[in-house]
């Protein structure tokens, strides 16, 4: 009967050990998760998950107080053989483990955990030029629609846009960042007189009928190929655009094939890329 009581208390230690880990590594890889913003999850994966954690900590819990249990009933066993027996047999005694073995165990857990979160990083960094793509084929074949509407507008303006901004386009801007996709927009026009200078509208200025297009003087990497692919040189729009990022960078031309403006679109993160479908 002795016998049987140890290995309930050993099978119940054990689970409830498991049990901890799991939850344990659950934690670890919720912070990695919010840390670096990965994205390996789903979000019906990730209710799942969360869903396996609190079972866990819930089960642990009750693991806990049936160790609690058994072990009082098994120190009561204990107490009482010692009564009947009054010498000492040191068998029942176990021998602790030299503090190399501890260490050993400590590495190879922590060792565990890098690599488990060094693999999850590879392949959270696979999903993210996945979704990268996927956004800039969605921003890409957005703006080809609206591009027309873009160059109905751009066309109306002066030469040097200063502050005035049609309600149109203001209307035009406001409605394309309204799409799940955009977290920001912004276009940028260019000045005929002086081209050092760039124009720019960012779309949350729209409310603001008092703000108008800012000049801005070209310094930045992303300037300087804005003010290239007016002149007709878009190589180093395009190598931007060929980066693993959240950014569209989309050139509107005119019936003349002339640029006259690039839209800048800055993806939403927190978009769930896979429920769009693409056209081939």
């Amino acid at each position: 009967m002795r016998r049987n009581k140890i290995k309930l208390l050993s099978l119940t230690v054990t689970i409830t050990i498991s049990l901890l880990l799991l939850g344990a590594t659950l934690v670890v890889l919720g912070i990695f998760d919010e840390i670096l913003n990965w994205d390996i999850f789903s979000p019906k994966v990730e209710a799942v998950l969360s869903g396996i954690f609190f079972s866990s900590v819930a089960l642990s819990l009750f693991g806990v107080a049936m160790t609690i249990v058994l072990g009082i009933q098994e120190i009561v066993k204990a107490i009482s053989y010692l009564q009947n027996n009054r010498e000492f047999n040191d068998s029942f005694l176990t021998k602790e483990a030299h503090k190399t073995t501890y260490m050993l165990y400590m590495s190879g857990i922590m060792a565990s955990f890098i690599a488990l979160i060094g693999i999850l990083s590879l392949v959270n960094n696979r999903i993210q030029i996945h979704r990268s793509k996927v956004f800039k084929r969605i921003a890409a074949e957005q703006t080809r629609k609206l591009k027309t509407k873009f160059v109905r507008q751009i066309t109306q303006l002066n030469s040097s846009p200063r502050n005035k901004v049609p309600t149109t386009l203001r209307d035009l801007i406001r409605n394309v960042n309204e799409l799940s996709f955009v977290e920001s927009m912004t276009l940028y026009l260019p000045d005929s007189e002086d081209r050092s200078v760039i124009w720019r509208y960012k779309s949350w200025d729209v409310e603001n009928k008092k703000r108008g297009f800012q000049r801005l003087f070209v310094a930045k990497e992303q300037e300087q190929a804005i003010q290239e692919a007016f002149q007709g040189k878009p190589t180093l729009l395009r190598a931007i655009n060929d980066r693993t990022n959240f950014k569209w960078y989309y050139v509107i031309k005119n019936n003349q094939n002339q640029t006259i403006a690039v839209l800048r679109i800055n993806g939403n993160k927190r978009e769930n890329f896979r429920e769009y479908k693409l056209s081939n």
